[in-house]
C-alpha cells in the first residue's frame, strides 16, 4: 500500500502582537488517489463515500463538477494552464470519523510525467476552502518553498492582508511543514509547525488510531475555538470576515455538502 498514516504533532507560536503558543499530537492520512476504491474493498473499518469508522469522501475536497478526486485535480491544472499527464496524486488530509471532518489544511502532492506540484488547500469554520498551487520553480532541491498573499479569512486574530510562505520536506519516513504568517509590516505574526512520522495502513493501525485519537475531528474543532476564546480575551485586535471580504478571492464553499468554485 502506499497509502499511510502520519502520527503528526502541530504547534502554533503567536509572537504578535502578543505571545501565544500551544501543541498537539493528531495522526494525518496519505491518501494514494489510485488506491481509494482498493482500500475501500480490501478494508473492513474503510470506506469510499460510505460511513465507517475512517472513511474519505471526494466531495470534502474541491469540487469542479465532478465526484472523483482525481478528476477534479485534473480539471483543476487545466484551469490554471497546466495540460500535463498526471502520473500519481497523493493527498495528506484529515479523513473522515464516524462520519466527520474537519481540514484546517490539506496537501496534494502530484506528479505528472515531467514535473511535480503541490496545491495547498485550507479551509475555514465558514465552509470555504481555498487553493494554493505551488508549480515546479517553488521546489528548491528538496524543499518547496513559496510565499503568498493570504487572500482568504482564516483566523478572527489575523488580517486577511497578510502573507505566508510554507515551507514543506518529504522523506519516506516523514513530513515536517513549516507555515509563517507575516504581518502588512512584514513581522512575522505566526508560525504554524507540522511534523509527522510514517505508520503503515493496516487494519490494526486503524483501530489503533481510531481509539489512540477518539473524535480527533470533534477535538480539532473544538480546539479552534477554545484557543480563540483565550486570545479573545487577551485582547488580540479582532477582525470580522465581512471587515475585509473584498481582499477574499478564488475561493470554494460548501453547498449541498460539495466544496463548490464561488464565482
Amino acid at each position: 500500500m502506499k497509502t499511510e498514516f502520519y502520527l503528526s504533532f502541530v504547534k502554533h507560536s503567536r509572537f504578535f502582537p502578543k505571545k501565544y503558543h500551544f501543541n498537539y499530537r493528531f495522526f494525518w492520512t496519505k491518501f494514494d488517489i489510485d488506491e481509494l476504491n482498493e482500500l475501500d474493498s480490501n478494508f473492513f473499518f474503510f470506506s469510499r463515500n460510505r460511513f465507517n469508522l475512517i472513511s474519505f469522501y471526494d466531495r470534502d475536497h474541491f469540487n469542479l463538477g465532478h465526484n472523483d478526486t482525481r478528476k477534479n485535480i485534473e480539471a483543476y491544472f487545466s484551469e490554471n494552464g497546466i495540460h500535463e499527464e498526471i502520473s500519481k496524486i497523493e493527498l495528506v488530509t484529515n479523513p473522515r470519523i464516524l462520519g466527520y471532518t474537519f481540514n484546517p489544511v490539506s496537501f496534494y502532492f502530484i506528479e505528472t510525467i515531467h514535473n511535480p506540484y503541490v496545491i495547498i488547500a485550507i479551509g475555514n469554520t465558514f465552509n470555504e476552502q481555498k487553493p494554493y498551487l505551488l508549480r515546479p520553480e517553488h521546489k528548491e532541491e528538496k524543499e518547496w518553498v513559496f510565499t503568498t498573499k493570504k487572500e482568504f479569512y482564516i483566523s478572527p486574530f489575523i488580517s486577511v492582508e497578510n502573507s505566508m510562505t510554507f515551507k514543506i520536506k518529504r522523506s519516506l519516513d516523514a513530513l515536517v511543514i513549516n507555515i509563517d504568517d507575516f504581518n502588512k509590516n512584514n513581522e512575522l505574526e505566526l508560525r504554524a509547525s507540522y511534523s509527522g512520522k510514517r505508520l503503515e495502513w493496516n487494519s490494526k493501525n486503524i483501530l489503533k488510531l481510531f481509539f489512540s485519537y477518539p473524535l480527533i475531528t470533534f477535538r480539532i474543532i473544538f480546539s479552534i475555538h477554545y484557543h480563540a476564546l483565550r486570545l479573545f480575551m487577551m485582547k488580540i485586535p479582532y477582525f470580522k470576515k465581512s471587515d475585509e471580504a473584498q481582499l477574499q478571492k478564488n475561493l470554494y464553499v460548501r453547498q449541498n455538502g460539495s466544496f463548490v468554485k464561488k464565482h
